[in-house]
Parts: C-alpha cells; structure tokens; sequence
C-alpha cells in the first residue's frame, strides 16, 4: 500500500515537469524571450536612425533655460554628425561624435563622446553658461518613449526632458549642411528685437483675445499671459528651440484652450501656429497689452521688480539715477562690487528690499521689510518692520533707504531703449513723479 502511494505521488511529479517544460515550449512558440524582444527593440530603432535618407531635425529642453535644436545624421557605425542652434559656431560647423543605442532600463540612446549636446550638460560655465556640476540640467543619455513613421521621441533618463526627432527633407538637409541654418535663427532675432510689445489676437470661446508675448533669446524661453474673465491673469513660459524658419515650441504650448506649436518667419513678419492648422500675425503695441495692475501681486504674473549688475536699463530719465550711480559709487570706493538690487512682494502683506554687493566670489546681501498695501496700482510702504546686519551696518545708502521707507508709489510699465532689456516696470513717487526706481519685471 505504501509502495502504491509513493508510485502515485512520484507519477504526480513527472506530469508537473512535463507540463512545465511544455508550458514553457509554448511560451517560447508563441511569444518570444524579453532579451529577444528588447535585441529586436534595438535594431529597429538603429535601422530607423541610420536608414532616414535625409537626417533629422531634433530639439531638446533643458531644465535650467529653454529648448534648444539640432540637426542629426546618424550612420552604421555609431556616428551622428550636427549642427546646433548654441552658438553662431556650431550653427554652421558639423561635428561628428559616437552614440550607441544599448539595453539600460530600456532601449536607450547614448552620446559617448563630446558634441553639441555635450555643452548644455557641460559643469564648467564658461562653457555655455550652465551652472558648476550640472550644466544646463540636460542628459546625454535618453530612454526610448515612443515612435510613429515620421519621428522618435525619447526622454533623459535623469532630467526627463524630451529629445524629438523628426525626419528632415532632402531640402533641409541641404540647408543644415550649408550654413542656412544660422541664416535663418539670425533673421528670427532680428524680428524679435523689432517688437517692443509683442502680442497676437486669438478666439477664446467666442471671445476675441489678445495673448501678450515676452519672447527671450537668450534664455530660449516664450512667455504667454493674458487676463482671465474674472480679472485674474494668466501667464504660460515655454521652451523654444529654432529652426530654419523661425522656432519649434517644445512639449506643448497649452494656453488656455489654445495649443501653439511653433513661430515661422514670412517676410519680415512671425506667424505663431496653433495645433489646429490656425496662424496668429505677432504684432506690436507702442504699450503692453496686459495692465500691470492685474500682472503685478504677490502671486501673479510677476511680483518683483529687478536691476542686475551695476548699470540700470538705458533710455530712462529718473532723479533715481543718480542715487543708484552714488551706491555703485561707495561699494566701489569700499572695495566691492554691487551686484543687484530686487524689490520684491514677498507675501499679501510683506514688501522686501534686497540689496547685494559681491566681493570676490563671495556674495553679501542687506535686506529690509516692509509692511505694505497695493490698491488700483498704487503701493504704500511703511517703514521697515524688520533689517538685516548688513542693511544695519551701512550697505546701504541713507538716499536709497529714504526712497523706499513709508513711500507711496504709483506701480507702471517703464520704457526704455535696450529691447533686449525685457519688459521693465516702475515704482514713481507720489510726492516727486521725477523719482522712478525702474527695472526688470520678474518672477522671484
């Protein structure tokens, strides 16, 4: 009887290892290994990258600045020749370097040696403005996402930032390989620079809509703001990156119910395009179109006003200037160099004054606060409620601490002569109109 049982119990065991191997027969009949499935992943991204008969455009954000493009030729034997929109140099230059594409949590595409790509990740900042260790925050290495029969997109595998490459025409490639491109980024800048206040009219639910524009070169950035039904502003920054013909708007310029894709140059004119098919003419106003009272809060589009460095934007005629001239002044005379001043509205209630003045690598700041009310565009301050050691110290001027200490001030756009100065803004005395304390509009 025991005999029997172990009998059984052993025949049990033969049809669990028969089924088993059987089970795994038919796996492999049907559907194929993942090591198969991922070789085969490999090769057909290879082959799509290699076989494009005319190359690819490509843009690439960054996570400190905007979006940056590229054109790339890749052959058989793992070398992609390009040409970036970095600099006038590598705008026309070509320059080769080795990629792979290899298993590494996915199919993926590695840029093994040096090239233009290489410069937005590069630690060192003279290289191309990135900060000490990270660069630009861009990759080198980008994860296979998704592909259709025109284009691969692929993300960085520690900045998630998107690489999308789009098939170029035999024209393209033409233009790239002959110096067209920097042709055409220089034309774009120019018409930029021809708009004081940019903005387009668009149809919002029936609602014709003018979207104010702040476009920046250098940072390759495009702002979008408009004010909403209930008075509230609305502002979207995207990343742009240019093409032969203007600019590619990266990952999806959704503002409001709009989606806008790129900008293209016609004659001396920009045409923004939206998803739709549809084309917006970038006009110019002699005024902003948004109303600083509505752009201008703690919380909204911007809430500080800005001067970087030691010089204030040209073309302003202020008795500030002076005052500003006199603190460059005494940091010089006391060995240091002034390095900015941000008045900020730091809360619903708190207004701040930081004044910074470097010496050598090292950066000191004097700070004061203020209470303050803001109503129909006027700012009442009082006098500071709480300083710094620095402030306390004499950092800064009594002329400047008497400017802003319980100063009543009417919030406006200022105009200067730099257009690639931004849009600036005003703080004017009540008491003395002449007294403008002028910068930069921005977001802190």
């Amino acid at each position: 009887m025991m005999m029997n049982l172990k009998n059984i119990l052993f025949g049990a065991m033969l049809l669990v290892v028969a089924s088993s191997c059987q089970k795994q027969e038919e796996d492999l009949v049907f559907g194929e290994s993942p090591d198969v499935r991922m070789k085969a992943k490999i090769d057909s991204i290879n082959n799509a990258l290699t076989t494009a008969p005319n190359g690819w455009k490509a843009t690439v954000g960054t996570g400190l600045k905007g979006g940056y493009g590229f054109y790339m030729d890749f052959d058989d034997q793992q070398v992609v020749k390009m040409v970036a929109d970095l600099t006038d140099a590598s705008a026309t230059k070509i320059e080769g370097s080795n990629y792979r594409v290899k298993q590494d949590n996915g199919a993926t595409l590695i840029f093994d040696t040096y090239n233009y790509i290489s410069m937005l990740n590069d630690p060192n900042p003279s290289v191309y403005n990135g900060t000490i260790r990270e660069g630009l925050r861009s990759d080198l290495e980008y994860r296979f996402l998704r592909s259709n029969a025109d284009s691969i997109i692929f993300v960085g595998k520690r900045y998630s930032q998107q690489l999308v490459l789009a098939k170029a025409t035999a024209a393209e490639k033409e233009a790239y390989n002959t110096g067209a491109y920097k042709t055409g980024i220089d034309k774009t800048k120019i018409i930029f620079q021809s708009f004081k206040n940019p903005y387009i009219e668009v149809n919002i639910g029936g609602v014709a809509t003018k979207l104010a524009l702040s476009i920046f070169s250098g940072t390759k950035t495009l702002d979008i703001g408009s004010v909403l039904p209930d008075n509230k502003t609305v502002l979207n920054t995207f990343k742009f990156a240019f093409n032969l013909k203007g600019f590619d708007i990266l990952a999806g310029g959704n503002h409001r119910d709009l989606v806008f894709t790129k900008g293209e140059v016609e004659g001396n004119s920009i045409f923004i395009h939206d998803i739709a098919g549809n084309k917006y003419e970038i006009k110019n106003s002699a005024n902003p179109i948004l109303p600083i009272e509505v752009m201008f809060s703690f919380d909204g589009a911007f809430n500080a006003i800005t001067i970087a460095g030691t010089k204030q934007p040209e073309g302003v005629s202020s008795s500030f200037n002076s005052i500003w001239t006199a603190l460059v002044n005494f940091h010089a005379a006391n060995g240091m160099v002034t390095h900015s001043v941000n008045f900020r509205l730091s809360t619903s209630k708190v207004a701040v004054l930081d004044v910074r003045f470097q010496s050598g690598s090292t950066v000191y700041l004097a700070s004061a606060e203020y209470n303050y009310t803001l109503t129909d565009g006027v700012l009442k301050l009082t006098a500071p409620i709480a300083t710094n050691g620095n402030w306390n110290n004499g950092w800064v001027s009594t002329a400047v601490r008497n400017y802003f200490s319980g100063g009543e001030f009417k919030l406006t756009y200022i105009s200067g002569s730099d257009p690639n100065a931004g849009t600036l803004g005003g703080l004017i005395k009540v008491s003395d109109p002449a007294a403008i304390f002028y910068g930069k509009l921005s977001k802190l």
